[in-house]
């Protein structure tokens, strides 16, 4: 039994005549009825009732069309996720993001545009660092990931900016620093200073020191860790905070944020991925989640 043998037998039910049906199907009448006739042959048993005024469905004949239109739009279901497969649609994909973008709508509007684009696709979104992603990456357990400061040397990874992020001083709201707008890089010398730590994101905490050493200040940094643990030992009063802008957004009512002059340049937030991946749905998720941001720049 064939599938154009089937598609001859759906459209000549449905139309009741094999000169009709041959018309929809643009072949000869001739060449329809003798694979009908192969069909019934092989299955050992009539399908139409032929008479000079057109075709009608036998008992099995009605019993095979159930079959046959199920068969053939399950075909159709199946080509056409193929399709959107090959376009991106379908499949699945790891994201990695760093916890300081929690909530950030760089990564909330990124993932929500996405999935509208294409709701078929499973989502699994990894919270990490900068470091263990880039060995996720490269030990292929996740397919992208949203991070601070891209590994600049290594080739193997491909990238797009998605935003720029200062450095702030956090602190607590009734802190003499926190009635100033703008501070300056000496107000933070003789301060107990809680950063972000070397082996967490190295960048951000380079930068950091390299403000310091640009202002001939050696910086009290009494304990690094996590953006996240920063911000709660900040809370307990045990210092002043340095951390992302991007971290605005986890931010509680106790605490408020600072620019430092010193601290201008900013780190940018990297989407990064392997160069070498070809997967369909990873590259729709870079033309979509950057299409927006790309037009903002023309």
């Amino acid at each position: 039994m064939e599938l154009r043998q089937l598609r001859y037998f759906v459209a000549t039910a449905e139309a009741q005549h094999f000169r009709r049906a041959a018309a929809s199907l643009r072949i000869a009448q001739p060449a329809l009825s003798r694979q009908i006739k192969a069909l019934e042959t092989e299955i050992g048993v009539a399908l139409f009732e032929r008479s000079p005024q057109g075709a009608k469905l036998t008992e099995a004949g009605r019993s095979l069309l159930i079959d046959a239109t199920r068969i053939m739009n399950d075909i159709a279901e199946a080509a056409e996720r193929t399709r959107r497969t090959a376009r991106g649609q379908r499949g699945r994909l790891r994201i990695a993001f760093s916890d300081v973008l929690s909530g950030h709508p760089l990564l909330t509007r990124s993932i929500s545009r996405f999935r509208r684009a294409a709701p078929d696709v499973e989502i699994t979104l990894l919270p990490m660092v900068t470091t263990p992603q880039i060995e996720a990456l490269r030990a292929l357990q996740v397919d992208a990931g949203f991070l601070f400061h891209r590994p600049l040397d290594a080739r193997e990874f491909a990238w797009r900016e998605m935003s720029r992020e200062a450095a702030l001083v956090v602190v607590p709201r009734n802190h003499p620093l926190a009635r100033r707008r703008t501070l300056r890089i000496e107000d933070l010398g003789d301060q107990p200073l809680l950063c972000v730590g070397e082996h967490i994101n190295p960048g951000f905490y380079r930068s950091v020191l390299a403000a310091f050493t640009a202002a001939s200040i050696t910086p009290r940094i009494v304990q690094q860790a996590g953006s996240l643990v920063v911000l709660s030992l900040v809370e307990t009063g045990m210092g002043v905070g340095i951390v992302s802008s991007a971290l605005r957004w986890r931010i509680t009512p106790q605490l408020v944020m600072r620019p430092v002059e010193e601290f201008l340049p900013s780190t940018s937030v990297d989407l990064v991925w392997r160069r070498s991946d070809r997967s369909a749905v990873l590259h729709s998720f870079i033309a979509t989640v950057t299409a927006r941001k790309e037009n903002k720049a023309r």
